[in-house]
């Protein structure tokens, strides 16, 4: 898990964090605000990558337009993958494996891991994980108050919440 989120710092979070820092920047911000303000878009990042890569797993590909299980047959070290591979046992584990960064694996071999890993309680642990880095995304903006503010903690509630 920790190898993940330093991958994610490193791509995503980046991005999120330089993009808010840039507004602070942009607007001649203090310092203290940049840091503030890059601290909610790694956060934010980190939230919207774990969520991201959950949808991935578990999400209706009618509605995210993208194949459901595309990251297990691609061999993607995503959180809820890693997290279902240390969880699942025996004939559960097997049936993971068989699909993870195998590019022939049948629908039907994707469609039962996708289950397996339903089953294995992997939302839950994920969507835990993604509200502690956003207490921490909302913690960086705790000292403004306003509409920017609350746009911003709108961003992040959308961001937690998406189910696709």
């Amino acid at each position: 898990g920790k190898e993940y989120i330093k991958m994610i710092e490193k791509k995503t979070a980046v991005l999120f964090e330089v993009s808010c820092a840039m507004g602070a920047i942009c607007a001649k911000r203090k310092q203290n605000d940049v840091k503030n303000l890059s601290s909610f878009g790694r956060n934010l990042g980190i939230v919207f990558q774990i969520t991201d890569d959950l949808i991935g797993i578990i999400g209706d590909s009618k509605l995210t337009k993208k194949p459901v299980g595309n990251d297990i047959r691609e061999g993607k070290k995503t959180l809820p993958i890693i997290l279902a591979i240390k969880k699942a046992k025996g004939k559960n584990k097997k049936i993971i494996l068989r699909v993870f960064g195998n590019s022939k694996a049948s629908k039907q071999q994707i469609r039962l891991a996708v289950n397996v890993i339903r089953s294995l309680g992997v939302e839950d642990e994920v969507r835990s994980m993604t509200l502690k880095y956003a207490q921490q995304a909302e913690k960086s903006l705790r000292k403004y108050t306003g509409t920017a503010k609350n746009e911003m903690i709108s961003l992040l509630d959308f961001v937690i919440k998406r189910r696709l």
